[in-house]
């Protein structure tokens, strides 16, 4: 038996089938969509609701029983106007014309981000022991660096990516030492980044660093924006305006895309796996059989892993392989949020904002206050790369208070780990350093995300990549619209995802 109701999101009324998902109607087995589409992350909820007006019959599935994907915000408890998110966060107007279109389209508040993305002049440096401000970094940097070489990051930078490539007098041609051609590839950080981050990894902790001068960067006001009521609205208020444009749309959750068949008719069979998410914890349900559903067309909204172990013909072409399994890296990340009832922080010696140092934190924010209980969030790690031993350390120790959320849980030894590399950080003992009223952390590492975002490997040239992954079989209706394959470089951003769905809705 199902049974309808109405989910408000946003002040829009959702029509929702319990046990089948957000719809209209029930999914008739018999009919087939005219688009199916795969994951209910940003790129896949926005994608539909670009196709919404186009008289099509269009499902969307959904892994989980959460819409959002890596755009993901949730409340401390007691903190209702502070927004944790635990992957997207923020976008930059003036570099995502097309995410900050969409924003003010879908009738979302844009407000400031005020951490920015990066360091201020006064932001602190904790490496190889030593405390130093981001004004002083290039003077002060710990790594016994001759006098010409201390200068500032965009130079040295710069200096390093040309001493170590092969670049003809105009900068048309570049290979690696090596001989890796790197032609038609972007000559800027990104590359830098890409060709130098599995080698210089005892200055990883500069990678996020902005390429600006930073007194440039604090005379930028306010180029930083977000979204008042979280990050996850986007994707949720895309979905609801999808659903409400046509009958004849609707959503599943809890549906795990195994294998595409194509049909004699030309057709698709989409053979998905029930799954069951307790306490947001989502896996397949093994008691279940699998659920037939068809579609002319098919837009795989979905992480690189997630296409990986999906049984279809057109991803088993040997150069579709290469691309797939080695054109990216995936790089993994962690958040960990702690509550308290003060900011106690920001009355340390050595209060920032922001925090960089070689600890696995990484990077700390001062996250914010509330406006209405004037209790305070810091996210105490924001680290990419490396997060082994987060995720050794939720499986230890005892769970502590949170949202009532086991993806998201924290437990009483990672707590103790993030107090005490903190207290490293800001030279303070650890007691100095008090237990949180209540923590959120996340590591995006597993099945289906597998990353927090994508990097280009060298050697590959992205606009052809892109290309090929967007539609990886020239006689099939099968399309890629994660940001995974996006040849603009944005690959950590949701402006990429919203690219590539441009490029393809080009093709109904």
């Amino acid at each position: 038996m199902f049974i309808k109701i109405s989910i408000v999101l946003f002040g829009i009324a959702i029509p929702c089938v319990l046990g089948v998902g957000y719809g209209k109607h029930r999914n008739q087995p018999h009919q087939c969509d005219d688009i199916a589409i795969i994951g209910a992350g940003v790129t896949g909820s926005y994608a539909a609701w670009r196709l919404r007006q186009k008289n099509l019959k269009i499902t969307m599935y959904e892994y989980s029983n959460r819409i959002g994907g890596r755009c993901f915000t949730v409340h401390l408890p007691d903190i209702p106007d502070v927004n944790i998110e635990m992957g997207a966060m923020r976008f930059i107007p003036t570099s995502h014309p097309l995410a900050n279109k969409t924003i003010h389209d879908l009738g979302l508040e844009v407000i400031d981000f005020e951490l920015g993305t990066g360091p201020s002049p006064d932001s602190m440096y904790y490496l190889r022991g030593k405390h130093m401000s981001y004004r002083n970094l290039p003077r002060q940097a710990p790594y016994n660096l001759p006098p010409e070489n201390r200068l500032d990051l965009k130079t040295l930078n710069w200096n390093v990516f040309k001493n170590f490539t092969v670049v003809t007098q105009n900068g048309t041609i570049l290979k690696s030492l090596d001989g890796v051609d790197l032609s038609d590839q972007r000559l800027d950080k990104q590359i830098y980044r890409v060709v130098f981050q599995d080698m210089v990894r005892d200055i990883a902790a500069l990678d996020s660093l902005p390429t600006s001068d930073p007194g440039q960067q604090s005379s930028v006001p306010n180029a930083v924006k977000t979204v008042k009521s979280g990050f996850q609205s986007i994707p949720l208020t895309l979905v609801g305006q999808f659903l409400q444009a046509s009958e004849k749309h609707s959503f599943n959750y809890n549906r795990h895309l195994r294998s595409i068949l194509k049909r004699s008719d030309g057709k698709y069979t989409l053979n998905f796996k029930p799954t069951k998410t307790i306490n947001g914890i989502t896996t397949d349900d093994q008691r279940s059989d699998v659920i037939k559903r068809c579609a002319d067309r098919v837009i795989l909204a979905i992480p690189r892993i997630a296409i990986e172990n999906l049984d279809w013909d057109g991803l088993k072409d040997t150069q579709v392989q290469e691309y797939l399994k080695h054109s990216i890296k995936e790089i993994k990340a962690a958040k960990i949020y702690f509550g308290y009832d003060t900011a106690w922080w920001q009355h340390l010696p050595r209060a920032t904002k922001y925090a960089v140092s070689m600890t696995p934190l990484r990077q700390s924010y001062d996250f914010g206050v509330s406006k209405t209980t004037s209790k305070g969030v810091l996210n105490i790690a924001y680290t990419d790369e490396d997060t082994r031993v987060w995720r050794e350390a939720m499986k230890a120790g005892n769970v502590v208070l949170g949202v009532n959320d086991d993806s998201i849980a924290a437990t009483n030894l990672s707590v103790y780990m993030a107090r005490k590399y903190y207290a490293e950080v800001f030279d303070v003992p650890i007691f100095s350093v008090p237990q949180p009223k209540s923590a959120v952390m996340k590591v995006w590492d597993q099945y289906p995300f597998g990353a927090s975002w994508y990097s280009w490997r060298p050697g590959y040239k992205w606009n052809e990549v892109e290309t090929r992954m967007m539609k990886p079989s020239a006689t099939d209706d099968v399309y890629i619209t994660s940001n995974v394959f996006s040849s603009s470089g944005r690959t950590g951003w949701i402006e990429g995802g919203m690219e590539i769905v441009e490029k393809v809705i080009k093709f109904f």
